[in-house]
């Protein structure tokens, strides 16, 4: 397992980290329990999902991935839904139920059809995702292969697949034990070598940032929104076409500029600045797979012409995105990366997450990822919407997807009711919003969706 990854795994027994990436197809009358089974066989043909990790003994080297077989025990069928508030409902449920990515990094929950989804009558499957397993965009593609074949995932994917499969197939749990022993007693072995590896980039990088300290953001003071949201969940999803986000700029520049008009009304912060914590995929390939980071992104509430808002949200963007290329920043990975697997471990262990900042990267996080062409089916239906939930964590209680397939746009609201009282009228703001930035950016949105 990569450091990214293994770090994304390590911090999920402190914050949840889970992912719900939801699909909505239309309904060709199958029955639940045949669509289950046709899940399953799906599954076995996709090899990120045919892994689990493995954890090695005293955290002595990073968690390794293994072989595991598709079971029907990871196919979860809720047959008792019946309209897509339940569906939400339900959905909202099962943030509370975390993955044990060592018994399984994945699970599929299956919705009988419902009549009143976004886009009309739809079966919806909602993939629970162990964070670890990937981030937003590779979580994507394992669903595109799993709901469109063999050409879904590029060929390297596979041959890494593959790859796993032949070194643990047959080996059976004692002889992955035993591997996991060898890889322990390997890395106490080499430990000191890693330390004086991780001393090396450490200075690296330290001479680095002294030349040229990285682009550093102030932070946002924490708002209501940026406290302990408890353990209930308010779940709401609201679609769009990309016709109604304006053409001069991507999806997530319409949607941000949106949030921001829905989130100065409902914090009435007239005299704060506002800004959003963006989820942003790397440019620059990497093994990881979590290839992101988080960045925060100033909203302009103080800019009253929202087309000039939408524009100055832009260039946060790709500063942001210029920045993550800086020297100081890529010295600062390779030094986080270098730190030895038992460190990293013991310094997660004692992190603390119910400790309030005083600053937040932003008063609400949004996660903004483009799943491709609507060439994907359930069954013989064509998918009508997807959707994604990022997590809440104690510092932040409202977060924002935008997700889209094909021309269709989804936005979805993660909330609870100790922080917005009123998520109806929070989400009726944002859908209004939409048509506000529409209306002042004027032009004709008839380009394909943004994909940042």
């Amino acid at each position: 397992m990569e450091p990214a990854d293994a770090r994304m795994y390590w911090m999920s027994r402190a914050i949840p980290n889970d992912q719900f990436l939801l699909y909505c197809f239309a309904d060709h009358h199958i029955s639940i329990d045949d669509r289950a089974a046709g899940l399953c066989r799906r599954a076995a043909g996709v090899p990120d999902l045919t892994i689990r990790v493995l954890d090695i003994p005293a955290g002595l080297d990073h968690p390794q991935w293994v072989h595991r077989p598709v079971g029907a025990d990871q196919i979860v069928l809720h047959r008792s839904v019946t309209t897509w508030r339940d569906c939400l409902d339900s959905v909202a449920a099962l943030t509370a139920d975390q993955l044990t990515p060592t018994s399984a990094a994945w699970r599929i929950h299956l919705f009988p059809a419902v009549p009143d989804t976004p886009r009309g009558a739809g079966v919806v499957v909602v993939i629970q995702v162990s964070h670890a397993l990937g981030d937003g965009r590779r979580a994507s593609a394992i669903a595109r292969r799993l709901f469109s074949g063999p050409a879904g995932i590029p060929a390297s994917d596979d041959v890494r697949g593959r790859k796993i499969d032949s070194e643990f197939d047959g080996d059976g749990r004692p002889g992955i034990e035993r591997r996991a022993l060898v890889i322990a007693a390997s890395g106490a072995a080499t430990l000191p070598l890693r330390i004086a590896g991780m001393l090396w980039r450490g200075l690296d990088a330290y001479r680095t940032v002294l030349a040229r300290p990285p682009t550093e953001g102030t932070g946002y003071v924490v708002t209501g929104l940026n406290r302990p949201p408890g353990t209930e969940r308010l779940l709401r999803v609201l679609t769009r076409e990309r016709t109604d986000f304006p053409a001069a700029h991507s999806v997530t520049v319409g949607a941000l500029t949106a949030i921001s008009v829905a989130l100065h009304a409902e914090l009435d912060a007239h005299a704060e600045r506002l800004g959003v914590e963006l989820t942003m995929g790397r440019r620059r390939p990497s093994r990881s797979r979590n290839n992101f980071r988080n960045v925060g992104i100033d909203l302009h509430t103080e800019i009253d012409d929202l087309d000039a808002r939408a524009s100055a949200i832009a260039a946060e963007i790709d500063r942001a995105r210029q920045a993550d290329d800086e020297p100081a920043r890529l010295a600062e990975r390779r030094a986080t990366d270098a730190v030895p697997a038992p460190l990293v471990r013991w310094g997660i262990d004692r992190f603390d997450p119910h400790r309030r900042p005083d600053r937040v990267t932003g008063v609400t996080v949004v996660s903004s990822v483009y799943r491709g062409a609507a060439d994907l089916d359930l069954d013989g239906g064509p998918v009508l919407f997807t959707a994604g939930f990022p997590a809440l964590s104690p510092a932040q209680g409202l977060t924002h997807g935008v997700h889209g397939i094909g021309s269709t746009i989804a936005l979805s609201v993660t909330t609870a009711p100790t922080i917005l009282a009123d998520v109806d009228q929070y989400v009726a703001r944002l859908e209004s919003a939409i048509d506000a930035v529409a209306a002042a950016c004027a032009q004709d949105s008839s380009g394909p969706p943004g994909r940042e």
